[in-house]
């Protein structure tokens, strides 16, 4: 094995690898024989044809499982004799193949960073809690009420406005949408909502005049649903199925009766505690952003410049469509292009950072997550989707990767509460007016400090 370096810098290497197709040829001779046995070929018994007549016909079949295995085997060698402790799989870049002809390949590795922790038991968390006064509590409840919605269904045939509610079908032809979103029966859409089943499907039903019993088709971008990088349209079958009116809600007999409350009493004590909770989820995101301050700034360690530019790129080509599409942030559209680029520099560095800060006391303290926290994450995320549970988990089992979404922010969760737990605490009581100011001081639209 020929190995050349192409790049190398304190936390990232690069190597270019040949193999000599001798190799390659005597592996894939090895999975020949281990499958001759099976193999029934025309004028041969089963298991007795040659080896070169199976290879032939096999050979571009199990041509992608040798090269794999392969590529581990030197990848692992070359870590092992350059001594290299790799952050996480390297990147394999295969450069050339041709039969007869040494195979290349490339090697992007990130080199895990020396840590030194800083102690959790010198950090002090505060346990916040809010205490809601009189006014607070009846302006949300105030606000609860003219907020809430109630239907009454259509009896004529006018065509879809603003506040309705709309039943409908959806599907598409295209086999690279989710089954979950790919089609759906008796779908509501809220059409004053900002949540939308496809972007901006109210306002274009109400643009179109849609009735009742209408089936069209409507091109939609899925982007930013599908978290695509790339304009994603995709044509979609709309079948109107019925419109429900909004009118005046009221707390009644009926709605006490629906959510189990002998009075509107007993309800709004009921909405008080809710209240509390709603802060108490504020407040543990404050606990949580303070904390990730002070582990990025007392923790000092280099990052890995394959991953920081790695994290930049994603950023910035998101940043770039939100320029193109003028959805660029006020405070963003101020500054000049390099500014911006240093900007989302140091937000990709922070993020890295305590990525791997995490990542690295996750390991050393063998914080893992079991089957049913991994079960119970998928089932949260798909009751979002009411209807298409099975869609959803049928979706994951084809796509095992996309678990990861759900894997990630558990054991983040996880590793925050060990990290809470070995902290100092303290305790303290504050006013709805002192949460507002702790809020916009701990989320101070400061993208550095995102």
């Amino acid at each position: 094995m020929n190995i050349k370096e192409l790049n190398s810098k304190k936390l990232y290497k690069e190597y270019s690898l040949e193999i000599p197709f001798e190799e390659v040829d005597k592996l894939i001779n090895v999975k020949i024989r281990e499958i001759i046995p099976t193999v029934t070929l025309p004028g041969f018994r089963k298991g007795k044809a040659p080896l070169n007549i199976v290879k032939k016909k096999y050979e571009n079949n199990i041509l992608n499982e040798v090269l794999e295995k392969i590529i581990q085997e030197k990848t692992k060698q070359l870590l092992n004799e350059k001594k290299l402790n790799a952050f996480r799989q390297p990147k394999v870049e295969v450069k050339k193949y041709k039969r007869d002809e040494p195979i290349e390949f490339n090697l992007k590795i990130d080199l895990k960073p020396e840590m030194n922790i800083f102690p959790f038991d010198k950090i002090t968390t505060i346990n916040y809690s809010v205490d809601i006064d009189e006014k607070t509590a009846e302006d949300n409840y105030k606000s609860f009420l003219n907020s809430q919605k109630k239907y009454s269904k259509l009896n004529n045939s006018r065509g879809i406005k603003y506040t309705d509610k709309v039943f409908v079908n959806i599907k598409t032809k295209d086999d690279s949408v989710p089954e979950h979103i790919k089609s759906q029966d008796n779908i509501p859409i809220v059409t004053d909502s900002d949540y939308q089943v496809l972007p901006d499907i109210s306002s274009r039903l109400i643009k179109k005049n849609a009735k009742v019993g209408d089936i069209f088709k409507l091109k939609f971008d899925l982007k930013d649903l599908l978290k695509q990088d790339k304009e994603k349209n995709v044509e979609f079958e709309i079948n109107i199925l019925s419109i429900e009116e909004n009118i005046q809600f009221e707390i009644d007999k009926e709605f006490l009766e629906k959510n189990n409350f002998k009075s509107e009493k007993e309800f709004k004590n009921n909405f008080n505690k809710n209240l509390s909770y709603q802060y108490e989820i504020y407040l543990r995101e404050i606990g949580k952003k303070q904390l990730m301050d002070i582990l990025e700034s007392k923790n000092n360690f280099d990052i890995p410049e394959g991953m920081l530019e790695e994290e930049f790129n994603l950023i910035w080509h998101k940043v770039q469509h939100a320029k193109k599409d003028d959805k660029l942030d006020e405070d963003d559209k101020k500054l000049t292009e390099k500014k911006l680029k240093e900007r989302y520099r140091k937000i990709a560095a922070r993020r890295v950072k305590l990525a791997i800060l995490l990542q690295h006391i996750s390991s050393e303290q063998n914080i893992t997550i079991t089957e049913k926290e991994l079960t119970d994450g998928m089932l949260n995320y798909a009751s979002q989707f009411p209807g298409q549970e099975k869609k959803i988990f049928d979706y994951f089992k084809q796509n095992p990767a996309s678990i990861e979404s759900i894997r990630g922010p558990i054991i983040e969760k996880k590793v925050v509460n060990y990290i809470v737990s070995k902290t100092k605490k303290e305790t303290k009581k504050i006013s709805v007016k002192e949460f507002k100011k702790l809020q916009e001081v701990t989320f101070n639209y400061n993208k550095e400090k995102e």
